[in-house]
C-alpha cells in the first residue's frame, strides 16, 4: 500500500486479527467495529460451521496432543475458552448459540457470517450519505477451519454470502478472500466459489509453495517462518516474482512490525509483505507512522545518557526474549504442521485432491 506520506514508500496494510482482539472479545461485532474505527484495512475472521449448517465466526482450539494414546474424542474443540461452554461448537444449532455471549468483558454475542457482510454493506452506506471519501471500507480474510467437512463448510458461506446484497460498486468477489489450509478446502472454494480470491493460511514454506501454480493464489505464513534466514528471503522473492500476495500472521510485538515494514524496502521490484494481521491494528499504525518518521528524520528527543544506557540493557533482554520465543515457535510449528499432515492427514496435496474432485487449472 503506497504511503500517503510519500508514495514511493510501500507499507503493509493492516488487517485486524478476529478484530480488534487485544481490546475486546475476539470475532465479535464490537471486535470489528472497534478495529475499522483503528484504521485497519482488512479483518481476519475464522469460521465455523454449526451442527444446523450455519456459517458462524468462531475460534476455539483444538487441542494439540500428538501422542496416540490420546484419543480423538478428547482433542475435540470446545467453546469452553470464549463462551465458557464444554461443548463443541460442530453440535450446536444456531438456535442454541444465537443467545450465547463471551466470558470476556464487555461481553458479546457470538455473529454469523451474514451478519459481519451486512454491517460491511451498511457501513458502506453511511460513508456515502456522509460523503466520506477517507473512511476505510475493510476487506475480509475468511480463515476456513479445517475442523469442518470442507464441502458443508464452504457451501455455508456461499449460503451466507447469497443472502448478503453488497455495496454496487463493491461486488463480494472483490472484498472477500477465502483463506484455505489445505488442498482439500481450496479445492471446495474453487469449485463452489470460482470468482473468489484465495489464500493459503499456513506455517510451512514448502507446503505453501506447492500451491503456487495455482492462479491469482496469495499466501497468508505465520511470521516467525518468515524471519528465518535465507529460505524466507528465497520464498518472498519467489512470490513476488510470481506477483503474489504475501500476509504475516500473528504480528503483536512492535520490534516483529517493524520487520516487517522493512522488508519492503530491500526489494525494488515491489513489496514482499503486502499486510501484517495483528491483534492491535492501532499499534501497527503507529509504528508505520514511527517508521515513517524515521525515513523524513522527524525523531523524538534523546533521552539522557542514563536512560540510554537503561533502555539499551532493556532492548538486549528483549531481543533475547525474542530470539528464544522465535526458536520455540519454528519448534512448536514444525511438530504441529507434521502431526496435522502425518497424523490427522489434514493438510493433504493437490494431486490427491485434484484425482478425486477434477484439476485445477496451473499456471
Amino acid at each position: 500500500m503506497p504511503s500517503r506520506r510519500d508514495p514511493s514508500r510501500l507499507l503493509p496494510q493492516a488487517v485486524a486479527h478476529r478484530g480488534y482482539k487485544a481490546l475486546w472479545p475476539e470475532n465479535t461485532m464490537a471486535a470489528f467495529r472497534a478495529a475499522v474505527e483503528a484504521g485497519a484495512h482488512g479483518l481476519e475472521t475464522d469460521v465455523h460451521l454449526t451442527a444446523d449448517g450455519v456459517a458462524v465466526l468462531s475460534h476455539h482450539p483444538v487441542y494439540f496432543t500428538p501422542s496416540p494414546l490420546i484419543s480423538p474424542a478428547t482433542q475435540d474443540a470446545t467453546l469452553t475458552r470464549c463462551f465458557g461452554i464444554d461443548r463443541a461448537l460442530k453440535d450446536c444449532t444456531w438456535e442454541s448459540l444465537s443467545g450465547v455471549q463471551t466470558i470476556r468483558q464487555p461481553r458479546q454475542s457470538m455473529p454469523r457470517l451474514r451478519d459481519l457482510l451486512a454491517w460491511l454493506v451498511e457501513e458502506d452506506k453511511l460513508a456515502a450519505k456522509e460523503d466520506d471519501d477517507a473512511r476505510v471500507r475493510p476487506w475480509v480474510l475468511l480463515d476456513i477451519k479445517l475442523d469442518d467437512d470442507a464441502e458443508h463448510i464452504v457451501e455455508a458461506i456461499r449460503d451466507a454470502i447469497s443472502h448478503v446484497v453488497p455495496s454496487p460498486d463493491r461486488p463480494w468477489e472483490k472484498r472477500i478472500l477465502l483463506g484455505c489450509w489445505n488442498a482439500s478446502v481450496l479445492q471446495a472454494c474453487h469449485r463452489l466459489l470460482p470468482s473468489y480470491p484465495l489464500v493459503h493460511i499456513g506455517y510451512s514454506l514448502s507446503y505453501a509453495l506447492h500451491f503456487l501454480p495455482l492462479p491469482q493464489t496469495s499466501f497468508n505464513m505465520a511470521f516467525h517462518t518468515l524471519a528465518r534466514p535465507l529460505s524466507s528471503q528465497r520464498f518472498m522473492r519467489r512470490l513476488a516474482n510470481h506477483h503474489r500476495a504475501l500476509f504475516a500472521w500473528t504480528v503483536n510485538h512492535p520490534r516483529w512490525m517493524r520487520w516487517c515494514i522493512q522488508q519492503n524496502g530491500r526489494y525494488r521490484d515491489g513489496p514482499l509483505i503486502d499486510a501484517v494481521v495483528t491483534d492491535d491494528p492501532a499499534l501497527y499504525l503507529a509504528v508505520c507512522a514511527r517508521h515513517e518518521d524515521d525515513l523524513d528524520g522527524v525523531r523524538a528527543d534523546d533521552p539522557h545518557p542514563g536512560m540510554r544506557a537503561r533502555g539499551l540493557l532493556v532492548r538486549c533482554a528483549e531481543t533475547l526474549g525474542m530470539v528464544v520465543d522465535m526458536a520455540t515457535r519454528n519448534v512448536g510449528m514444525t511438530l504441529r504442521f507434521w502431526y496435522r499432515r502425518f497424523v490427522e492427514r489434514k493438510l493433504d496435496d493437490l494431486g490427491g485432491v485434484g484425482a478425486q474432485n477434477g484439476p485445477i487449472k496451473h499456471e
